[in-house]
């Protein structure tokens, strides 16, 4: 058990509504329980060698971190198997008798000082048994209304201070948290700049593509008019060539016929047969170039 832990609950007991207040601490237990309508006080303290005595003589031993733990348990009701009960001197002696089987000793006078004890019992409840373990608590008296106001006081000025301290605490993860929400923006729209200009440099680089691919596409299409029109008016260039070379050479192997006068000679004529013949010739030719 590490530093002393405070708890406080209201609990309703047979003789009216009780605040129970128990500090645990590493060796120590303090009790004090307060009765609402009358404001009597009964408080204790036990240390660790009490409480562990005490469960060894109800038969059903307990360490004392083990006890404070049930005790807690007890007083958050977090747990069906503890409860706690208040007694009387008078009722612990009934409680006694009826376990042991004895007849009920008579209640003793008001003025001793059992009759003003009361009794904090921790009861642990088993599979066939209830185990008893019974805190005895000393009248304290009434509390004192200027220490219960002081007592107060002293409270809520913890209570600021505490609320101060988480409020700062508060103020300080909100202000990390605009801050870096400031810093996350900030690179939010440092990033959305970039890619805003890697897009406008992706847009402007494909409209140059896209210019460059129109100004090859009609490049590409000027040279293949360009070629079309060479090959269409390269044949008929050698054909007129070819069929100027045929006539010279018919001119030149055919005997030249004299005119009967002998005023001069006539020109040779022409033949259509050899004329065709040469041009069938030219066109197989043409064919085998290309």
């Amino acid at each position: 058990m590490g530093e002393p832990r405070y708890l406080q609950a209201d609990c309703t007991f047979r003789p009216g509504t009780h605040t129970v207040r128990v500090t645990l601490a590493r060796t120590a237990l303090r009790v004090e329980v307060e009765a609402h309508d009358t404001a009597d006080l009964w408080k204790g303290v036990f240390d660790a060698a009490f409480i562990e005595n005490l469960t060894r003589k109800t038969g059903n031993f307990k360490q004392f971190g083990i006890f404070c733990s049930m005790l807690e348990s007890a007083l958050m009701q977090s747990s069906e198997s503890v409860s706690l009960e208040l007694l009387t001197y008078a009722d612990l002696e009934t409680l006694r008798s009826q376990k042991v089987g004895a007849i009920a000793r008579p209640p003793r006078s008001t003025s001793s000082p059992l009759s003003t004890k009361r009794y904090l019992i921790l009861v642990y409840s088993v599979e066939f048994d209830r185990i008893h373990y019974p805190l005895p608590l000393p009248y304290a008296g009434r509390l004192d209304l200027a220490t219960l106001v002081q007592e107060l006081r002293e409270e809520l000025v913890q209570l600021r201070a505490q609320h101060l301290e988480e409020t700062q605490h508060l103020q300080d993860a909100l202000r990390r948290a605009l801050e870096e929400k400031r810093v996350a923006e900030a690179r939010h729209q440092r990033e959305h700049q970039q890619l805003a200009t890697q897009l406008a440099e992706a847009r402007t680089s494909e409209q140059r593509l896209q210019l460059r691919v129109k100004n090859l596409t009609t490049e590409l299409a000027s040279c293949r008019r360009g070629r079309r029109t060479s090959a269409s008016t390269a044949p008929c260039s050698q054909e007129r060539r070819s069929a100027s070379l045929e006539s010279h050479r018919s001119s030149l192997c055919r005997p030249s016929l004299r005119s009967p006068s002998p005023a001069g000679s006539r020109l040779p004529r022409f033949d259509p047969t050899a004329f065709v013949r040469a041009r069938q010739r030219r066109q197989k030719e043409a064919e085998l170039r290309k």
